[in-house]
């Protein structure tokens, strides 16, 4: 097994490839949290903190034990019957919104994957980060991550951030901050696991990850690919991603991480399903990649990590563009007698590129954004369950000057599982290159960085078996850029005032005999800027399993309701109510000899065959099947 496991580490690829961006208009066209490294020495929580054991930002950062935050399990993902890694968050979370077309999300216009928080977010995806293993992972040009690039195969968990946190995550976290932490394998030796799927639509899906643990070194790798003809003509597509990764410990005190990940992504914009088009391809690709070194003496944790994505677009109009995000950051954490926390971090970054339109020789001048940040946090437990945080952020933007950023929190657990808190926190989010330079289908060069200010409140209860809980938060921002008119003659123009109010809650019955069950509401007053902002949103997850020694059988089901979308703003075109179900069904045989697991499953996705659509005319695939073989070693 050893042997296995180390050839096919070796055989893993180095990636090296491109970056792209989603929901990018091409020309012509309308346009608290896990360790980033994945360290498991790294000290919990107060073990009187149990409700932060679920929540709390366990980055090597000083912990934010004020925000309002949900982790999913890396496991819950991955067993997860929705399409996607982002979709499976959002049934999570009333107040986290992601809208879907079909199998894939896209890029260029007609895209979808866009993530809302609270009011913020959507199309073109620049208000919400996603921050992968440390690093920041949006593309230069257009400012976004590529939704399809997420695959749970190696994720140890999830971390979704409500309100924001540019204090410690910086631009684009305007609105939230999905960040997610990759698995090390925790002892000696190695693990396998093959995962080949196929269903509906001539859907094909295979994942091979490895992990392994040989003396000072540890590796993880794998790879996914994803295939599909879709539900409709054009709808259909190709994902591959490839991941590796090594780490060498050095000593007990000293690591030094490199991480790789190439994402390949091929597809077309099908249209409206009343107006299809023939052809309108796109071919994506991108090259994340980051170093990490972490030291640990007495006392103090220091972390460095350097970090470059790159990526090309390719788009049926002529379109191409070559995109840079290169960077770093430089945090150390000290704490003091159990009761103090700080944080004290130095962050740089360039984004660029080139873009061309291959068809005109249209080759527009681009000038690179440079920005320079020092942030700090400070937390501080004057008293048993009471915790007190405070944080700013200075940066200094090459087009925009000197932007200030802070945030201050309370925590106080009053008795034992009970626990109010509040937080309010100032983000912004920097324009990006397109909204600058390009005339795709406009460009303002005047345009001032967005800002906003987050608060909420909440309480919550959690024992061993239940947990509850309930937040009202503000949303109030300033500045928001937004596109008007249809090009030739569209602008883009920062806005006036938006407030955005709102309430979430979520119960969750935990290991009630066989079953657990979570649900989780919200409603929001989005204001004037409608469009594609619901008002409501009621998400479930109803689980059961059962053991027979070496064998085990589960299943679950899964719903969404959202209600209150619109296709403009103002409360104009409104479509229907969106509403779906999933069924999974398991059986998983582990033998106790530490010999190969198998575990058949199937998914019934939208079971009840209901018609519906988050986008308009774009309607979601009726009933259809994947069904499965995961095997483990």
């Amino acid at each position: 097994m050893r042997l296995a496991c180390t050839i096919f580490l070796a055989l893993l690829p180095a990636a090296s490839a491109a970056n792209g961006d989603s929901a990018a208009a091409p020309a012509g066209s309308a346009a608290g949290e896990p360790a980033p490294s994945g360290e498991d020495d790294w000290p919990p929580p107060p073990p009187d903190l149990r409700y932060e054991t679920r929540v709390v930002d366990r980055r090597p950062a000083a912990r934010d034990r004020t925000q309002d935050a949900t982790r999913v399990e890396g496991q819950a993902l991955r067993d997860s019957a929705r399409s996607g890694t982002l979709e499976a968050l959002a049934q999570r979370a009333a107040d986290v919104y992601v809208p879907a077309r079909g199998a894939l999300h896209g890029v260029a216009n007609g895209a979808t994957g866009g993530i809302r928080i609270r009011g913020l977010g959507g199309s073109p995806n620049t208000q919400v980060l996603v921050v992968e293993d440390g690093v920041p992972d949006y593309q230069g040009i257009f400012g976004h991550p590529l939704p399809d690039a997420y695959v749970p195969f190696l994720l140890e968990d999830a971390l979704v951030i409500k309100g924001g946190d540019s204090v410690l995550y910086g631009t684009n976290a305007l609105g939230g901050v999905v960040v997610l932490r990759n698995r090390w394998r925790e002892e000696e030796g190695c693990e396998l696991l093959n995962d080949a799927a196929a269903g509906s639509y001539s859907t094909l899906r295979e994942t091979l990850a490895a992990l392994g643990r040989f003396g000072a070194w540890d590796f993880a790798g794998g790879l996914h690919g994803f295939s599909t003809d879709g539900h409709r003509d054009g709808a259909g597509g190709d994902v591959l991603v490839a991941t590796a990764a090594a780490r060498y410990r050095v000593s007990p005190e000293l690591r030094l991480a490199a991480r790789n990940k190439v994402v390949h992504l091929t597809g077309a914009d099908p249209g409206e399903a009343s107006h299809p088009f023939a052809d309108h391809w796109f071919d994506v690709w991108r090259d994340n990649a980051a170093l990490r070194l972490d030291w640990e003496p007495a006392g103090m944790r220091l972390a460095v990590t350097p970090y470059a994505n790159v990526g090309v677009h390719r788009l049926y109009d002529g379109f191409r563009s070559l995109d840079v995000v290169a960077g770093g950051t430089a945090e150390a954490v000290f704490a003091l007698d159990g009761a103090v926390e700080g944080l004290l971090g130095l962050g740089g970054e360039y984004a660029g590129g080139d873009v061309e339109n291959r068809v005109t020789g249209e080759h527009p001048d681009i000038a690179g954004l440079f920005e320079l940040s020092f942030y700090s946090q400070l937390a501080v437990r004057p008293v048993d369950g009471l915790t007190l945080v405070a944080g700013s952020r200075q940066v200094l933007n090459s087009g925009h000057g000197f932007v200030p950023l802070y945030k201050a929190g309370v925590r106080w657990e009053f008795l034992d599982g009970l626990s109010v808190r509040t937080r309010v926190t100032r983000n912004f989010r920097r324009p990006t290159i397109r909204e600058l330079y390009l005339p795709f289908p406009t460009a303002n060069p005047d345009l001032r960085p967005e800002d906003s200010l987050n608060w909420d409140f909440g309480a919550a209860y959690e024992s061993d078996h239940f947990e509850i809980s309930c937040t009202g938060y503000r949303t109030e921002a300033d500045d928001l850029i937004r596109y008007f008119g249809s090009w030739p003659s569209a602008e883009v123009v920062n806005i006036d005032h938006v407030v955005v109010w709102g309430v979430e809650g979520s119960l969750e019955l935990r290991n009630l005999g066989p079953a657990s069950l979570s649900v989780t509401g919200g409603w929001q007053d989005v204001g004037r800027y409608t469009r594609q902002n619901p008002s409501a949103k009621l998400d479930f997850t109803l689980e059961a399993s059962r053991d027979f020694g070496a064998h085990r059988v589960s299943g679950s089901v899964s719903g969404e309701w959202v209600h209150g979308l619109y296709m403009g703003d103002y409360g104009r075109n409104p479509i229907d109510d969106a509403f779906g179900m999933d069924l999974a069904l398991r059986y998983r045989y582990a033998p106790g000899d530490g010999g190969p697991s198998w575990e058949p499953y199937v998914f019934f996705r939208n079971f009840l065959d209901r018609q519906y659509a988050y986008v308009e005319g774009y309607p979601m695939p009726g009933f259809h099947v994947l069904a499965g073989l995961r095997v483990g070693l």
